[in-house]
């Protein structure tokens, strides 16, 4: 055994790959997606101005993760199909609102989670920053399925999470590991 003070090198599975907005913004769309309700977030902000230019899904703003989480009880109870657009720290700052409405009252709540300050070459795990290493963690913690969104082979996994939320009438998590791309 040898002793070293050298990181292991990251394993391929652990790196997070910036997604095409524009791919993403088709599986938001192919999923049903009506509404977007989203607290701006700098790791996912050009999937914000392509659904800005789309119109459809409607894209509203709003300026607290437990407003976006109102928002979005009002559009499941109007019969819509939200999804909400966050990033982890507001994830941490909405976890009351969270447990009444999404696990408590049984609201279907999918929530496109920017993991920011992450540097996608690390797995979030051995991140140094508790804003990244403890998210998945406490999801797990609060029995709130989660799911990465890491290379573009994943991004099928937005219906899929979206149907989760619904099925089981509660909260459903996909986590950005890289600042969404740009288009020319």
């Amino acid at each position: 055994m040898s002793l070293t003070t050298d990181p292991a090198p990251p394993r391929p599975l652990d790196r997070a790959e910036s997604l095409d907005p524009v791919a993403m913004f088709a599986h938001i769309a192919a999923a049903g997606v009506t509404h977007v309700v989203t607290v701006p977030d700098t790791h996912q902000r050009t999937l914000l101005d392509v659904l800005a230019g789309a119109g459809t899904p409607e894209l509203i703003t709003v300026c607290t993760e437990d407003e976006a989480l109102g928002v979005n009880l009002g559009l499941y109870l109007g019969g819509q199909r939200p999804l909400l657009l966050i990033q982890n720290s507001g994830f941490y700052a909405a976890m009351n609102t969270i447990r009444g409405l999404a696990l408590d009252a049984k609201v279907p709540t999918c929530l496109l989670i920017g993991e920011f300050s992450r540097n996608p070459e690390i797995a979030p795990a051995d991140h140094v920053s508790r804003l990244v290493n403890l998210l998945e963690p406490t999801l797990e913690t609060w029995n709130i399925p989660s799911y990465r969104l890491d290379r573009h082979a994943d991004l099928p996994t937005i219906q899929q999470a979206l149907e989760q939320a619904c099925r089981d009438r509660g909260p459903v998590a996909l986590l950005v590991g890289a600042p969404t791309g740009y288009t020319a």
